[in-house]
Order: C-alpha cells, then sequence, then structure tokens
C-alpha cells in the first residue's frame, strides 16, 4: 500500500484563469487536479487532521481524526466558448461519496494533515 501526504495551509487562489481554485500548502496545482491525476477510479482511504496553526501527525492525532473511504471522483477542467475565452472552471473531489473540495474549502487559512492510501 502507498500512502501520500498532502499538508499545509488550506488557501484558494489562482491556476490558469480559475481564480477559486482550492490548494494545500504550496502546491502548484489545485488538490482535485492533483487527485484526477494521482487516484482516478482507484480504491483509497483518506484521513485528515486540522489545526489553527501547523502542528506534527502526532499532536493533530489528538483532536478529532476523521476518516473516510471510497473511490476517487475528481475533476478539474475548464470552460471555454470561441467568442469569449474562459467562462468557469468545473472541480470536483469526491470520495466515498463525500464532497472531500467542500470540506477541505472549509478550513480555508487552516493547517491540515492530509493522507491518502492507495490500496
Amino acid at each position: 500500500m502507498e500512502t501520500k501526504v498532502y499538508k499545509g495551509i488550506v488557501k484558494e487562489g489562482d491556476y490558469g484563469e480559475n481564480c477559486d481554485a482550492l490548494f494545500i500548502g504550496e502546491n502548484s496545482q489545485p488538490i482535485s487536479k492533483i487527485f484526477e491525476e494521482d487516484f482516478e477510479a482507484k480504491q483509497v482511504t483518506v484521513r485528515y487532521w486540522t489545526s489553527d496553526e501547523e502542528k506534527t501527525k502526532n499532536q493533530l492525532q489528538e483532536s478529532v481524526l476523521r476518516k473516510l473511504f471510497g473511490d476517487v471522483e475528481a475533476n478539474y477542467n475548464d470552460a471555454y466558448s470561441e467568442c469569449t475565452g474562459y467562462l468557469w472552471t468545473d472541480e470536483d473531489l469526491n470520495v466515498g461519496g463525500h464532497d472531500l473540495l467542500e470540506e477541505i474549502r472549509s478550513y480555508l487559512g487552516k493547517f491540515i494533515y492530509l493522507e491518502v492510501d492507495v490500496h
């Protein structure tokens, strides 16, 4: 089993023409784009811990632990028109039927330590 870790402050930012893409830490791609490329249609287990400030995994485990299980459905696509150019970006990240993107977005400005086990 492989485990990937994403940690840092949850923030929104620009990605291409999308001005509110969701990022974790200093990653150059939105988290939904990363999941789409790395985990699409794979069985994963996701665990994450959040805090108002950066902490170690052990410190974070002392607080609330949330587990999500299931298949990954991730999407990151820009919509364009020949007449007007960029229109919007579709951005989805669902794990086991849970809207992980919206859960992460609810922690904007907070530190997150997110682990993904690929089975």
